[in-house]
């Protein structure tokens, strides 16, 4: 029989309860994309579990921060057996139970029920029509013909992983809310393209790839702008035009030139900066905002002339 009277501090620690998800999958044989999302998962419901008081929006968000879009509808997952099965049981355990309607599939269930934001459903709803379709389109080996339909299929599931490694490497590159463009008046379009020009040059993106993934860069109206005109967008090219003639419109344009030209360093010294770096911030904002303005503001001598409006 076990004493009592023991001080708390010699009680036994009870033992987390075993991991419900894919409890007898031997991590050692998955790849390493498979691997860390299996751990990710495991660990996120030894947390729960163990806190005992996290709420459901709380599980879907955490499953949904662990696993975005492009890894849960990624060719490693997709190719894992009964990993997203799994996961919507796992999810109902940590107590996020997910209703699904009769005529979906437990992958579109997962999309469109942990996403809490209505742009991510859409961009998850999206990439999953985009994977069965790619599915369907894909030819099967016949018997005539097995091996090289055989070593064609493993070049395209190969190719897939690829893709899914630069989706996932550009998502997370573009992860934080302040890497993303929402069209603020403060914010400008060609310098937040010329950073996704710059990823894009560092994992050696296609012209597809990058418009594929370019809504990765996107977030809140901008993000469901872009979402609308993507039927009518063909081209990398032409998605960026897209963007730029909303948030770089003439009217844009003119608000922009307006708070330049209100602009003082005293917005600056209010909120406790010294004189020399509020005249750093100012001249920085200046020169960040500058190419929004009328084209005919675009000379040096214009941007002189809003330094001398900050005394």
């Amino acid at each position: 029989m076990a004493d009592s009277t023991a001080p708390p501090g010699d009680q036994a620690v009870a033992a987390p309860p075993a991991s419900q998800f894919l409890p007898t999958m031997e991590l050692t044989v998955l790849t390493e994309e498979q691997r860390g999302a299996a751990i990710s998962v495991r660990m996120l419901e030894a947390e729960v579990l163990r806190r005992g008081d996290v709420s459901p929006e709380e599980v879907k968000a955490s499953v949904a921060d662990l696993l975005p879009p492009v890894t849960m509808l990624g060719t490693a997952l997709l190719t894992l057996p009964y990993f997203h099965r799994k996961l919507r049981n796992v999810i109902t355990v940590m107590g996020a139970p997910l209703t699904m309607h009769s005529s979906w599939r437990i992958m579109m269930t997962l999309a469109t029920k942990i996403n809490a934001e209505a742009e991510d459903r859409s961009a998850a709803v999206d990439l999953l029509k985009a994977v069965e379709a790619e599915g369907r389109r894909r030819p099967q080996p016949d018997g005539s013909r097995a091996a090289g339909g055989i070593a064609a299929a493993d070049s395209s599931v190969s190719a897939g992983k690829e893709s899914d490694r630069y989706a996932h490497n550009v998502a997370m590159r573009f992860r934080d809310a302040a890497a993303k463009f929402s069209g603020g008046l403060g914010e400008s379009w060609s310098e937040y393209m010329a950073e996704y020009q710059q990823v894009a040059r560092d994992h050696g993106l296609t012209s597809t790839q990058k418009l594929n993934f370019l809504h990765n860069l996107l977030r809140g109206d901008t993000k469901r702008f872009y979402l609308d005109r993507m039927a009518h967008v063909g081209s990398f090219a032409q998605a960026v035009e897209q963007v730029s003639l909303e948030y770089n419109s003439f009217i844009r344009q003119n608000r922009v030139k307006a708070y330049l030209s209100g602009l003082r360093m005293a917005t600056f010294t209010a909120k406790g900066h010294d004189v020399m770096t509020a005249l750093e911030r100012t001249y920085h904002e200046i020169t960040r905002l500058s190419p929004q303005v009328p084209q005919s503001h675009h000379g040096d001598a214009h941007k002189v002339d809003f330094l001398r409006m900050l005394w």
